[in-house]
């Protein structure tokens, strides 16, 4: 049985509103929006100041390692307009989808068809964490 993901309120509501704005950029598979959608509402919420500071929440700043090569990188998950890089991740792509509310140890996957597997090593910086309950 697969353990319920824990979101802030906050995001939840940003994510849900960004999805019926339209704004989603149609490049990104239906299939992910549809699963999000799945996760946030078999999601527990809570309150910014209640999450705990091991989950990812948005613009959270992570270090993934590669599971293959070993190699660390430090990435950001974002919504789609403030992917500005390859060290941000948006969060509709496969693999934002699975790092939001995910914990540190958690093991993700580059994407389905893919053989790259990643660890969550650690959180740099968590904006609730940090006291940001709006960022």
């Amino acid at each position: 049985m697969q353990k319920r993901k824990v979101f802030t309120r906050y995001d939840y509501e940003r994510i849900y509103e960004f999805i019926r704005s339209g704004d989603v950029d149609f490049a990104i598979d239906i299939r992910n929006i549809d699963t999000l959608k799945h996760d946030l509402e078999h999601s527990r919420l809570v309150d910014s100041q209640e999450i705990r500071p091991n989950v990812i929440t948005m613009n959270s700043k992570f270090c993934l390692k590669d599971l293959g090569n070993g190699r660390k990188r430090v990435c950001s998950l974002v919504f789609p307009n403030d992917c500005t890089d390859s060290d941000t991740i948006n969060v509709f792509s496969g693999m934002g989808m699975q790092i939001l509310g995910s914990t540190i140890g958690t093991v993700i996957k580059n994407n389905p068809d893919s053989d790259q597997y990643f660890v969550i090593e650690e959180i740099v910086y968590q904006p609730e964490a940090a006291g940001h309950y709006h960022l």
